[in-house]
């Protein structure tokens, strides 16, 4: 497909003042299971194009997954960007002067598994909850082999492979008042997922939550896992995204320079991480990846930017790489990468007289985005008695600040884990209101 790019490009840059490409081809098997049999299997094959001009400082994009279609859509982009306002502060990038491979994205052996060895392989797990005891709900397992391809009219010509996988499983455990679910699941770039551990995981917990009690109303240490602090921790990061503060959307907005989270606490975007699930050579503009501080020691030091967004900021700054698009079908915008926590400080299980532990939450998005204010219903808790883990609790409700809760906040350990774009530690919040 790269001679179609490159024609793509020599065609419209006579037309317009500049233009972008952007080629995704991907195979995908997807297998899907419902309650103990598999629901269904696919194969697909896909490449998209999506194609944004701009000519007089107005954005025009269009987009294809049929390759014959290619006079179309040149033609539809230019007629689109003559339909919208000017924007000074659009542009693409100039070419970088080079890429850094980033190892451990791609895996060979994926492109070997056939549909069949799938199917079976989420047979096999169906098994394996069975084996321990609990009823599988549903579970997914794909793995994809995709190209990405961004070329523009400034020189800039950009490839990268890699390939994808993931699994997740959702089960019962039957107990006195009916059952109690648990759900796990877990990304990567290779074929070495670890079915056997994440059923374990899944069916360990379903078991454990059996026969739950209520737990008394209080204000309280809770223990965030790593599902449970990835899903609060958004209201944070979306504070740290240069679109929200220059829409003065942003907790953060005024903040640079001081101290907005624990002094034992740094954050950092980074897309160069060796394997992990959002790294990358270069961001969706084609601007080679970087690790970019965001927060230092409790300290605010920068937010995020694509062009666009550095373009318009009243501050002198540049991209930190942080283009991002849903795909071929779409223009960049802004967002994270790798999100990696670092904290200094730990506070070990031993250390909690009195607290409650949380595998998930739901509910987050309706936290006010704004104060960071939420409530949210703990999916999987258990009460900490002594500096132990004890009985599992039947329903539990949790309110909190995260800005405040980040204030204070500690590692239970040193062990990590990516849940998304957050490479996370589990949290020791401290003084969240526990609504039994």
């Amino acid at each position: 497909m790269d001679y179609l790019v490159e024609e793509i490009i020599n065609r419209v840059s006579k037309r317009v003042d500049h233009c972008e490409v952007y080629l995704e081809q991907e195979k995908a098997t997807e297998i899907s299971v419902l309650n103990d049999e598999v629901n269904y299997a696919k194969e697909e094959d896909t490449t998209g194009i999506g194609l944004r001009v701009i000519n007089n400082q107005q954005q025009g994009f269009s987009y294809t997954t049929n390759v014959n279609r290619i006079d179309d859509v040149i033609e539809q982009a230019i007629k689109n960007s003559k339909l919208n306002n000017p924007d000074k502060n659009l542009a693409i990038i100039e070419k970088p002067e080079g890429y850094r491979k980033v190892s451990g994205l791609y895996d060979k052996k994926i492109n070997d598994v056939t549909l069949a060895e799938a199917i079976q392989r989420c047979n096999n797990m169906i098994e394996l909850v069975k084996e321990n005891d609990c009823q599988p709900t549903s579970a997914e397992y794909e793995i994809s082999v995709g190209k990405t391809i961004i070329a523009n009219s400034n020189g800039v010509f950009a490839t990268e492979e890699q390939t994808g996988s993931g699994v997740s499983v959702s089960v019962n455990a039957e107990d006195e008042d009916g059952f109690s679910s648990a759900y796990a699941y877990d990304l990567g770039h290779d074929d070495s997922l670890e079915m056997e551990r994440i059923v374990q995981e899944s069916t360990d917990l379903a078991k454990s939550s059996r026969n739950g009690k209520k737990t008394q109303t209080r204000t309280t240490t809770v223990i965030l896992d790593y599902f449970a602090i990835s899903s609060l921790l958004g209201t944070f990061l979306s504070a740290l995204s240069s679109e929200n503060t220059q829409r003065g959307r942003s907790y953060l907005q005024d903040k640079m320079g001081q101290t907005v989270s624990s002094e034992s606490f740094s954050l950092y975007d980074d897309a160069t991480i060796e394997g992990a699930n959002r790294s990358s050579m270069f961001d969706d503009e084609a601007t080679p990846s970087q690790k970019t501080e965001l927060i230092k020691d409790g300290v605010l030091t920068s937010f995020i930017y694509d062009t666009y967004h550095a373009n318009k900021d009243e501050s002198d700054v540049t991209t930190t790489s942080n283009a991002t698009r849903a795909g071929y079908s779409s223009v960049p915008t802004v967002g994270f990468t790798n999100i990696n926590t670092q904290f200094r400080e730990i506070t070990p299980i031993t250390d909690i007289p009195d607290g409650i532990t949380v595998h998930s939450v739901m509910g987050a998005h309706t936290a006010n985005p704004i104060t960071g204010d939420f409530s949210v219903e703990a999916r999987n808790a258990f009460e900490i008695a002594n500096g132990e883990v004890t009985n599992p609790i039947k329903k539990a409700m949790i309110s909190g600040n995260i800005f405040e809760i980040m204030k204070s906040a500690t590692a239970l350990s040193d062990q990590t884990r990516q849940v998304g774009s957050l490479i996370t530690p589990k949290v020791v919040a401290q003084n969240l209101r526990v609504i039994g």
